[in-house]
């Protein structure tokens, strides 16, 4: 029996996910069990009924979750039945598949298994989840699944088993050995190591420092036992530095913060971003990456809908950006985006856009929105301020101090007007916009969903409107809208881009 007749035929998840999900599952075991390994003699009965709880139906719940799941491939479609009490059935159509993407954390790694994420063109989520199978197998899904859609499709041209068909490699490049296939493709951008610590240096955050005092607040540690720790010891000159100087020592510590996020932005860089490769192959943008994670997977250049670049203040002065690429049909965490260069200078970033989006190119003045903009931001910036801080101030008096920042909203406001602005050439959009975070998005008329206007009470009594573009798998806190422009000069981009998008339109039609 071949390989692809196989998986006609009903599969189970490789036996190791049952030892993968003991594993994950074992860290909420402690959690729950710290409580009662800190103080063995109190009585807290919430937490032993919740340690029994859990004990008794983790362990059968993780095998009849492996032993209910099942899959099957055919030539039509990928069946996955799932569920314990509720069964789910999902059948994903196999020429709805548009991406296979195989990823590798650290325990399947070690115990040779790997997740499957099968994505769809117009899905919000990622349809289907192998979770997990062994490596061959995943790669064997990929193969079997590209084999399935070129059965579906006529052949382009009769010059052998070397064509390929509408984006999709042929029979003899699937054969070959996915862990190899990237590296004899010419990669269209890879990011050398001290590359990838740079990326991490230039966009470190605070946020897994966050995560840390958060874990410190749910375990609730004893305050004598920390200042315990603090004054004895090696930390015992820090403790009397503290006390003889608490400024000095409020200093030093947001800098040791800062240097720990830093730190730690540059490790979650490096097991991000090593090896990071992007190449085109079929219409495909390829991409490879990960240390502890390995992750694979390509994006259909059709499915791609808008670039996106932005750089902090940092990035910006030393010339440095970052691209994304806006698609449809990915996972929602990812709001659609995903991250096609995590660092490059921006003549390299350039270069792989003109690839991505042939229209491409970045245009050397943007059109400035209005300059009430500034009156306009000033206003409402104050009026939240105040608005936030004097009712705050009344329970806690030094929030009034907090009143200090209404002088840094003028130079707020001029910066944010400076880089707002947008430009429109035969077949793109432009639109730059961001003061600590820039963004400038590239927009293809022709990937346009929405495209329309709107003036509030306010910007109608300015003659102001703000423009605002819609593309599939749009999503996030920064969105490519145009705020505050002249009514008149927004109703003629409004205008002017539907002029253009039927003039595509109607020459796609034509050539089809």
């Amino acid at each position: 029996m071949s390989s692809i007749d196989s998986f006609d035929e009903v599969q189970m998840l490789h036996p190791m996910t049952l030892i993968q999900r003991f594993l994950i599952a074992v860290p909420a075991f402690i959690v729950l069990l710290f409580p009662l390994l800190r103080s063995p003699q109190s009585s807290d009965y919430v937490s032993v009924v919740a340690v029994v709880i859990y004990g008794v139906l983790a362990l059968p719940l993780i095998f009849l979750r492996y032993y209910r799941f099942r899959y099957r491939i055919t030539r039509k479609e990928i069946i996955i039945q799932s569920g314990i009490i509720n069964r789910q059935h999902r059948s994903i159509p196999i020429e709805r598949i548009q991406n296979i993407e195989i990823e590798q954390s650290v325990l399947p790694r070690l115990f040779g298994t790997a997740k499957v994420k099968i994505e769809t063109a117009g899905s919000a989520k990622t349809e289907g989840v192998l979770e997990f199978v062994s490596v061959d197998r995943a790669h064997q899904i990929r193969e079997i699944v590209r084999s399935y859609q070129e059965d579906q499709k006529e052949p382009q041209a009769e010059s052998g088993g070397e064509v390929a068909l509408d984006g999709l490699p042929t029979q003899i490049e699937a054969s070959r050995s996915p862990s190899r296939a990237h590296e004899e493709e010419e990669p269209l951008f890879a990011m050398s190591l001290g590359r990838v610590l740079l990326t991490g240096m230039l966009r470190f955050s605070l946020f897994y420092i966050a995560i840390a005092f958060s874990l410190i607040q749910q375990f609730n540690p004893d305050p004598n036992d920390i200042e315990l720790w603090l004054t004895k010891g090696w930390l015992a000159p820090l403790a009397e530095l503290a006390q003889a100087s608490p400024w000095l020592f409020t200093i030093a510590g947001i800098i040791v913060a800062v240097s720990l996020s830093w730190v730690t932005g540059i490790l979650v860089s490096l097991n991000r971003n090593y090896n990071f490769k992007i190449w085109l192959r079929d219409q495909k943008l390829h991409k490879h990456q990960g240390l502890l994670t390995l992750s694979q997977g390509t994006i259909p250049l059709k499915r791609i809908q808008a670039l996106i670049f932005r750089a902090n203040v940092l990035m910006r002065k030393l010339d440095w950006v970052a691209m994304e690429v806006q698609t449809m049909g990915l996972e929602s965490s990812q709001r659609g985006h995903q991250i096609a260069m995590p660092l490059g200078k921006r003549a390299e970033a350039a270069d792989v856009a003109q690839r991505l989006l042939p229209p491409f190119a970045i245009p050397d003045t943007f059109v400035s929105v209005s300059k009430l903009t500034i009156r306009r931001a000033m206003i409402r910036l104050t009026m939240l301020a105040a608005g936030v801080l004097l009712p705050l101030s009344y329970f806690w008096r030094p929030a009034i101090w907090g009143l200090f920042v209404i002088l840094f909203i003028p130079w707020y406001a001029i910066l944010r007007y400076r880089n707002h602005g947008y430009a429109l050439d035969d077949e793109m959009l432009y639109v730059r916009r961001g003061v600590f975070r820039h963004y400038i998005w590239a927009i293809p008329v022709s990937k346009f969903q929405v495209l329309y206007t709107t003036a509030s009470v306010f910007q109608r009594r300015l003659g102001l409107s703000s423009v605002y573009v819609d593309t599939a798998g749009a999503g996030g806190f920064a969105t490519p809208e145009i705020i505050d422009i002249e009514t008149s000069d927004a109703e003629h981009l409004v205008a002017t881009c539907y002029r253009t998008f039927q003039e595509s339109f109607s020459s796609s039609a034509s050539t089809s």
